[in-house]
């Protein structure tokens, strides 16, 4: 217990630092999400394998890291390293450099019309009254304390409003880029995706780092998903192998829905990631899809938590892992059918492949 609390109060200078200096602080309501938060992640502490939803994943390297907060990017990347890493015929590419948007690097101009994108942190200081209604609302601080560490430090990110009836043809592209300065650093962006009634779009989340020092990126995108929209949500992560990386795709699904989640993880030294579907409007469709690569001891943990609120909805999970040398790959989580979600259809299906001479180190549950 000594050695917990030791832990936990390595992030309490930060945190005291950050939120006398975050965008929004005057703000009464997100001034409560992140105290609120920071509080939920000191009585819950870091996760160990003793509870159920972590039972196959250890975090105990980066519950014994100390990491300080990454506060400012710019200088650390050229724009050249960018556009290498980087994916083209996007609708627009905002980038994020250790959690912290460079306008300078990032290209929005000539949008299509219904699509809004901005960094989070300018639309909280700009129109806070946007965002209020969705930020904190629906990701899940008391379950997860990874969420709970990125509701405390919320600043910057992704804001994408997709209009009523839009038809985004081309992906929003995201970049995060991770760059140590030789310490070990964190940082945790915060993505709010709304795409109204009856709108189509795609959105790319694309992680990658520059260098090799030990970075722990913590991020947390809430997809709100209004009646008969169709929106497809991809994750690349790619990061070093000294990397820590914990995501977690929040989807709340609106009446007659269509929602898929792509995922593919092939970087990181530990990685885990969380998605967690609510179908909450009769009808909903979500589909969550995913491919993770592992070599070396790399450990890749997909987490999937999908609950069915109304009835008539259905939802499939294909999950497939290609694990070499002593790498661990896994797979497991749960579906929850409440019992107004009658005629629900839900499956899920994995598949892992190995060259190590053991036998595969993948799970599913």
């Amino acid at each position: 217990m000594i050695a917990e609390t030791q832990q936990l109060a390595n992030y309490l200078p930060a945190f005291s630092s950050f939120r006398n200096e975050a965008t929004g602080r005057k703000l009464p309501w997100l001034e409560r999400l992140r105290e609120n938060a920071f509080a939920r992640f000191c009585e819950k502490g870091f996760p160990t394998t003793r509870i159920e939803d972590w039972r196959f994943t250890s975090v105990s390297a980066i519950a014994h890291a100390e990491f300080e907060l990454a506060r400012d990017g710019s200088g650390l990347v050229s724009n050249t390293q960018i556009v290498q890493h980087g994916m083209k015929d996007t609708a627009c590419r905002l980038v994020f450099v250790n959690g912290r948007f460079l306008p300078e690097f990032s290209s929005f101009e000539g949008l299509p019309d219904g699509l809004v994108v901005r960094s989070l942190a300018r639309q909280i200081a700009e129109a806070p009254q946007t965002v209020e209604p969705y930020l904190g609302r629906y990701l899940n601080i008391e379950r997860d304390p990874f969420c709970a560490l990125n509701s405390a430090f919320l600043e910057d990110g992704a804001y994408i409003h997709i209009r009523r009836g839009a038809i985004i043809e081309a992906p929003v592209y995201l970049q995060f880029v991770s760059v140590g300065n030789g310490r070990a650093t964190m940082n945790h962006p915060r993505n709010l995706v709304v795409a109204e009634d009856g709108s189509q779009a795609a959105v790319v989340e694309d992680y990658f780092s520059l260098g090799d020092s030990a970075t722990l990126s913590n991020a947390a995108t809430e997809l709100v998903a209004g009646d008969s929209t169709v929106v497809s949500h991809y994750q690349v992560e790619r990061e070093s192998l000294e990397a820590f990386h914990i995501s977690t795709l929040r989807i709340q699904q609106g009446r007659s829905t269509n929602v898929a989640s792509h995922s593919l993880l092939i970087g990181g030294g530990l990685v885990r990631n969380n998605v967690h579907p609510v179908l909450a409007g009769e009808g909903g469709e979500c589909l969550i899809n995913g491919l993770f690569i592992g070599k070396g001891s790399q450990h890749l943990d997909n987490y999937m938590l999908v609950e069915h609120l109304s009835p008539h909805c259905g939802s499939r999970q294909f999950y497939n892992g290609i694990l070499d040398d002593r790498a661990h790959g896994v797979f497991h989580g749960r579906i929850i059918v409440h019992k107004e979600a009658q005629k629900t259809d839900a499956k899920d299906r994995s598949d892992r492949r190995s060259s190590a001479v053991l036998s595969p180190h993948a799970r599913h549950r």
